[in-house]
């Protein structure tokens, strides 16, 4: 086996590893009844998904959004491919705006998380509203809780993230493009 290859492989084993744990956290931690926050949990494996996208390009974030998105929708029983589709999607799109457009620090990561975090309580709240007629007002309280809740995670997520950047390598941290924030 080459050194490119082992390489690949330690990472692909480090970033499951992650993966795992934070999916351990999502499921089984914070969705304890002592752990949540007026009666929602956080949404933690979406924050990976930016942070791998940000940090290590749309590849790794395509393929970590990918299996965090298979691994999300396990775990909640009322989506289907909801998750697997946006984290995938997600993960590729903030790859490549980090290549492109955003400059990879805590600015970008915060404001990506707010609007990814944004973008997956609306498709959350999609089916409830149009065909089950839900409340308005009581759909968007539980999305707002639910996104203040998943940003007390952004600031350990985004130095894990950047961590796992790093080990990559200096080929997927270069900082390419200018990027506005």
């Amino acid at each position: 086996m080459s050194d490119a290859s082992k390489r690949h492989l330690i990472r692909a084993l480090l970033h499951a590893g992650v993966l795992l744990s934070l999916y351990v956290l999502q499921t089984m931690v914070f969705s304890r009844p002592q752990l949540r926050f007026f009666g929602v949990t956080p949404l933690i494996l979406p924050l990976a998904v930016i942070g791998v996208g940000l940090f290590e390009g749309p590849t790794w974030g395509g393929v970590f959004g990918l299996a965090a998105g298979v691994l999300c929708d396990v775990a909640f029983s009322n989506s289907t491919v909801l998750f697997t589709v946006l984290l995938t999607g997600l993960g590729m799109g903030i790859g490549l705006s980090s290549h492109y457009l955003l400059r990879r620090g805590m600015p970008s990561y915060l404001l990506c998380s707010v609007a990814a975090l944004t973008v997956i309580s609306f498709f959350q709240m999609f089916t409830l509203l149009v065909y089950f007629g839900q409340s308005p007002l009581a759909l968007l309280r539980v999305a707002v809780l639910q996104n203040l809740y998943s940003l007390l995670f952004v600031l350990p997520l985004y130095y894990l993230s950047r961590k796992l950047g790093r080990r990559a390598g200096p080929s997927s941290n270069s900082s390419r493009g200018g990027g506005f924030y």
